[in-house]
């Protein structure tokens, strides 16, 4: 029994706030604030993060595919220099002749032109005859290769040397390994009255083609060879790094599908202490693998940048909240103390005194609720019959607007499609739309569509919900498709701008682009609570501002085109207004 008594102790100890309205206002309040919160911040970083995400997969994509292509242009380049070395008139002969001073003179313009690093021209045996590389100084020149390598034993040199000639031509690419480092060659001979006088090598090193890939691609950029081993790269690998951290290799069954090339390769890796997303694909170049590839970038930046959306977005909300539940706290006491006073007045009221009076005093909605409240009792059947007639009086104001509008944007949308050379059961069937296209209004709350001033979001969410509500209303009838889409369309833009579904382009029938331009016009060439109408100049200028971007160009031009003619009607808007709705199987206005 004493069990129980505390459990009711305890029950009533946390269900006493609700018997106070103070705290029946505040604390749903705050439950909301709070989910609010919760729910903005968790989407808001979602949003941030995928957002991220989407633009970090582009971009290694992208990565990949320039360095493809980057490779590429740099055999373009290397043989449009083979072959103005080749053609140039002296070269084929200073080749031949071993005339090395004379060679010189004739290909180091050229290969400074083209400021290639590395150009080598070989005789018909493979022996170099002339030789240049780019310095590394400040002054950038040309000087000769100082190394032993021995050109002749390079395969693209052999093949070149044996006469090969294979579908593509007799140019070949290759990587090479060199005293210097690997270099990117590309060959081509030396021919003298079609006999094979020698070797043109135009070089890159890798280095220098992986620092320019990073370059263009944004993305550290590897070159490996076809055993997975890093020939070069453009990671910038920490001092303190350990060998296990180094390592670029390519491994297991991510070589073997890169080397494939059936598609593009990924894989997450953690190098030097950041996590990387590495995209491997083939360097080809004329149709010949020549190594592989692999872009990188780091994913630290993402989940940075997820905890930081988080950690602002809970302070933004957080400050909010306590600012919202601070105000909440303060305007709730405002409106109980008086309707304390006005609880008191209704007990008496309940008992039966109708003199019972709260003497609240005020212009607030609580004095007018309390003035309300301290007549009620000797004008209560007066004021119902005046609610009464209040709301008919709504309706009626509401009605001579609404049909006049829903008329002149028929008979305005069927003149539109008449120039624009609709069939005549397609112009009644957008006529009979353009009346009914505002039905949906029925469900708007007069006090968000009639308010004179501007428009809180959820007052404007509420009257762009009215498309949906004509369609709801209409949904029983057997309306032509037309029809619907004019009631469904008529606030949807080409830029997506519009509502209820924000169709775009493509998406927009042309009956939708005649009830956007129909319905904009005879908006604002009507009066409003809030403005004065528009002359019509003024809306023909407003609206062919808005053609090509919001509104269909060629309806546009037909409303100028009919403009005269729609305007002398609008002078006798009331004989529109009297006007006989077309038959909607026929398409045929009755006689």
């Amino acid at each position: 029994m004493r069990g129980f008594s505390r459990a009711l102790t305890l029950l009533r100890l946390l269900t006493w706030p609700m018997h106070h309205i103070r705290w029946k206002i505040i604390l749903p309040y705050a439950f909301l604030s709070i989910v609010l919160a919760i729910v903005a911040t968790y989407l808001v970083t979602r949003l941030v993060t995928s957002s991220l995400t989407e633009r970090f997969d582009n971009q290694l994509v992208e990565g990949g595919r320039v360095t493809a292509d980057a490779v590429v242009r740099q055999e373009r380049e290397h043989l449009e220099v083979v072959r103005a070395v080749a053609f140039t008139e002296g070269v084929a002969d200073s080749v031949r002749t071993g005339d090395e001073k004379e060679l010189g003179d004739l290909v180091e313009p050229i290969a400074a032109n083209a400021a290639v690093e590395r150009l080598e021209v070989l005789d018909a045996q493979g022996q170099r005859v002339k030789t240049l590389t780019l310095s590394d100084g400040e002054d950038s020149r040309y000087e000769e290769i100082s190394d032993d390598d021995e050109p002749v034993n390079w395969p693209l040199v052999g093949r070149i040397l044996q006469g090969d000639v294979d579908e593509l031509g007799d140019k070949y690419a290759q990587i090479v390994e060199t005293s210097e480092g690997f270099v990117l060659y590309t060959a081509g001979p030396v021919l003298e009255n079609d006999e094979l006088v020698g070797v043109v090598l135009v070089g890159t090193t890798l280095d220098s083609f992986v620092e320019q890939a990073k370059t263009e691609a944004l993305a550290d950029i590897t070159v490996y060879d076809f055993y997975g081993t890093p020939l070069s790269s453009s990671f910038a690998q920490p001092d303190d790094a350990s060998n296990d951290e180094a390592r670029l290799d390519i491994g297991g069954a991510v070589l073997e599908e890169a080397v494939s090339g059936a598609s593009a390769v990924r894989e997450q890796r953690t190098l030097w202490g950041r996590g990387y997303d590495l995209l491997y694909g083939r360097l080809e170049v004329r149709d010949q693998v020549v190594g592989l590839y692999s872009v990188g970038l780091s994913t630290d930046f993402i989940f940075s940048a997820g905890a930081m959306t988080r950690l602002q977005m809970a302070l933004l909300f957080g400050t909010g909240m306590a600012a919202v539940l601070a105000v909440g706290l303060f305007l709730a006491r405002l409106l109980t103390q008086p309707l304390l006073r006005l609880v008191g007045a209704a007990r008496l009221v309940a008992a039966g005194d109708l003199t019972a009076r709260s003497g609240i005093m005020g212009a607030d909605e609580i004095g007018t609720l309390a003035s309300s409240f301290d007549k009620m009792t000797e004008k209560l059947q007066n004021q119902h019959l005046a609610t009464v007639r209040a709301l008919a009086s709504a309706i009626d104001a509401r009605d001579p607007y609404t049909l006049g509008h829903s008329v002149r944007v028929g008979q305005l949308a069927a003149m539109l499609g008449r120039h624009l050379g609709l069939d005549e059961r397609t112009l009644a069937q957008i006529e009979i739309g353009g009346y009914l296209h505002d039905i949906g209004k029925i469900g708007v709350p007069d006090v968000d569509l009639l308010k004179p001033g501007q428009l809180t979001d959820e007052q404007r969410r509420v009257i762009n919900e009215h498309p949906r509500i004509g369609l709801a209303i209409l949904e029983p009838i057997d309306l032509p498709t037309e029809v619907l889409d004019f009631v469904r369309s008529h606030h949807e833009r080409l830029d997506g701008s519009g509502y209820p579904q924000g169709l775009k382009d493509e998406d927009l029938s042309i009956i939708a682009r005649i009830a956007a331009v129909a319905d904009m016009y005879d908006a604002l060439t009507s009066s409003r609570p809030y403005r004065g109408p528009a002359t019509s100049e003024e809306a023909l200028d407003l609206i062919r501002s808005q053609a090509g971007q919001m509104l269909d160009v060629r309806v546009t031009e037909s409303l100028a085109s009919i403009l005269p003619e729609w305007e002398r009607r609008r002078v006798t808007e009331h004989a529109l207004q009297g006007l006989k709705l077309p038959d909607l199987e026929t398409g045929k206005l009755p006689v």
